[in-house]
């Protein structure tokens, strides 16, 4: 063999070796995985700014008067008026009430509930707050029309519509 040949194979030996070593090469994925965690760093920062953030309107206690008066203050209500499937509950500080049944017809006993809360607005004349409970398969018609019946009744005396209990807190898990 001619050093020419052995040069000649030499070089198709090298250049296969070359093409064998491309097919087997690695793509660096450093930089470009660099670059995608950037973007999601800014898409991130640039979200957030632009999300609002959910916001529980509260009303901080108050301090009273030196309770001059002589008279002891009255115990909070807390009342909660809760919706099931067999009527109306209402619970407060001094306990439960006995429930308020549904109709026969099977309809929420709307008047009697207003009723109800009437008598216990005449006792607690000054709290304006109740907290409404109810489960996930509450119609949403059945919700509006106790929320209804707990803000406001007809006086019978003067046929003035008056006010029982307006602000109306949810209770949690009700959405």
């Amino acid at each position: 063999m001619t050093t020419r040949q052995v040069r000649g194979r030499m070089r198709r030996m090298r250049e296969r070796f070359e093409e064998a070593e491309e097919e087997h090469i690695e793509i660096n994925l450093v930089p470009y995985m660099d670059i995608v965690t950037n973007i999601i760093i800014f898409l991130l920062a640039s979200v957030v700014n632009q999300v609002p953030l959910g916001t529980v309107n509260v009303s901080s206690p108050t301090f009273g008067g030196a309770g001059g008066d002589g008279q002891p203050d009255k115990p909070a209500l807390n009342l909660t008026v809760t919706v099931g499937g067999t009527g109306f509950t209402l619970a407060g500080s001094g306990g439960v009430m006995p429930p308020i049944p549904k109709l026969p017809t099977g309809d929420y006993d709307y008047g009697a509930l207003t009723a109800k809360l009437a008598e216990i607005k005449k006792e607690f004349s000054e709290e304006t707050k109740a907290t409404f409970n109810a489960d996930a398969v509450t119609s949403y018609e059945i919700v509006v029309k106790t929320l209804d019946a707990m803000r406001t009744y007809k006086d019978e005396k003067d046929q003035q519509e008056k006010q029982l209990f307006p602000d109306i807190v949810f209770a949690a898990g009700i959405l």
